[in-house]
Formats: structure tokens, C-alpha cells, sequence
């Protein structure tokens, strides 16, 4: 609902942005819903967290819209908390996207003390894909971070081509195991990605 928010929203204040070749930062915007989102030149935008020491972000692409409005000038560490926090509880950042390849977290489920994942995955990649990695970082119930992992979520056999993930593909990932997570912090699914890689042939 709030992710169908933000895409009506930066429909609605699109506005005269000048284009350039090369994706660069053009505007902070602080959005009705609370989210803060950087917006590039090359129609992609992140959500993001500042302060005046870290930043922040996991990025989501958006083809069609881009917006400007208010810049954000707070640093206020409280208000930059506040605003990531509603973000993870809404589960806006458990979905990323590099290279035309979109990742969003789709179910948890637990077998002892070992955590299994599964993702979702679609391409608009014009080749096939191999393997895409992630960032995956796990939130308490208070959206404190407890864990930070790097996980193969696609994973094509180099000799078999009918197991990469082609362009118009939406495929799910196999269950992913992941050792070293609290079963008892971990109890509402909060986390994010961040696409760290993918690789085509």
C-alpha cells in the first residue's frame, strides 16, 4: 500500500529535471509519508537514511517517474531513525534492483536454529543471469540491526542456460539458509537488501 503510495506520489511532483548522461544525485525529498528518497538523473531513486557521519540506502529503480520537492537539511540522528524505522516496518526497503534485476524478499520460514529465505526475482536484464548477491540485514522488533549477511539469492549452472534468469523471467530463489540468526530477536521478518552483484553471460 505505502509502495503504491510513494509511486502515485512521485508521479503526481514530477517536474522540468534535466537529464544528463551520466546517473548523479539531483535532489533530497522528504515525502508526506515520512520516507526520504535521493533522486538521480537516470529515472532511479533510493530510499536513504542521513546523518552527519553514515548514510544509508538501499536502491530501487523507478522508470517512469522521478520528483522533486522540499530537501531535506535535517541531520537530527532522532528524525533519520525515525524515518528508516517506518520505512523497515512497512517493508518498503525489502525490495532492491541493479542491472534491470529486481530482488524482493518474499518468505522466511525456520527448520531448528537455521533461518531458510526465499526471493523473488525478475528480469528486465537483456542477458542471462547468473548470479545475483545481496546484502541482507536483519532488524530486531525495535528495527535495531542484529545481523548483516551476504547471500547468493540467484544462482544460475553455468552449463545449463535454462537455468538463467532471462529478461521478462519472474522466478522465485530456492530456500536460502542462513546460520548465526537469533530466533527469538528475529520474530516479525524485518529486513533489507541491497544488491551488491550481478553477473550475466
Amino acid at each position: 500500500m505505502q509502495s503504491h503510495y510513494l509511486q502515485s506520489a512521485l508521479l503526481i511532483l514530477f517536474s522540468s529535471i534535466t537529464f544528463t548522461v551520466n546517473a548523479a544525485s539531483i535532489a533530497t525529498v522528504t515525502l508526506d509519508n515520512g520516507a526520504t528518497v535521493l533522486l538521480h538523473d537516470d529515472n532511479t531513486w533510493e530510499y536513504i537514511a542521513i546523518n552527519s557521519k553514515t548514510a544509508n540506502s538501499v536502491t530501487n529503480k523507478q522508470t517512469s517517474a522521478v520528483a522533486t520537492s522540499t530537501v531535506l537539511t535535517t541531520t537530527d540522528p532522532t528524525q533519520v531513525k525515525s524515518n528508516k524505522s517506518s520505512l523497515i516496518q512497512a517493508g518498503l526497503l525489502n525490495t532492491a534492483v541493479k542491472n534491470d534485476v529486481k530482488v524482493t524478499f518474499n518468505d522466511a520460514i525456520w527448520k531448528d536454529q537455521s533461518l531458510g529465505l526465499t526471493f523473488t526475482l525478475s528480469s528486465k536484464n537483456p542477458d542471462g543471469v547468473v548470479i545475483v548477491k545481496a546484502n541482507v540485514t536483519f532488524y530486531d522488533n525495535q528495527t535495531n540491526q542484529i545481523a548483516e549477511k551476504t547471500l547468493n539469492v540467484w544462482q544460475a549452472s553455468y552449463r545449463l542456460p535454462e537455468t538463467y534468469l532471462r529478461k521478462g523471467d519472474s522466478r522465485d530463489s530456492r530456500v536460502i539458509w542462513v546460520e548465526g540468526i537469533n530466533k527469538t530477536q528475529w520474530t516479525n521478518n524485518l529486513l533489507s537488501l541491497k544488491i551488491i552483484e550481478v553477473e550475466t553471460r
